[in-house]
């Protein structure tokens, strides 16, 4: 099993950093996660905390495109 927890759709790209900035899902005022099989898995993904005055460690994240592939030709801006 694994344990999801989903995030808001790529909304926001930071220019300077060439990495979209990710923020989690909330639902019902609480974290929106899911406990799934392992097989129902598609694509892994590394997210980059965000640190910083501004963002909360916990709830801000870079995606590291550079870290597959495939995920970076199909990202590319």
């Amino acid at each position: 099993l694994v344990y999801i927890h989903w995030f808001q759709p790529l909304q926001s790209f930071d220019k300077h950093l060439q990495s979209f900035w990710l923020t989690r899902s909330l639902c019902q005022c609480g974290p929106n996660t899911v406990i799934v099989p392992v097989s129902q898995v598609l694509c892994l993904c590394h997210l980059i905390p965000c640190v910083g005055q501004e963002s909360d460690m916990h709830k801000d994240f870079y995606l590291n495109r550079y870290i597959d592939l495939e995920l970076f030709d199909h990202l590319s801006v």
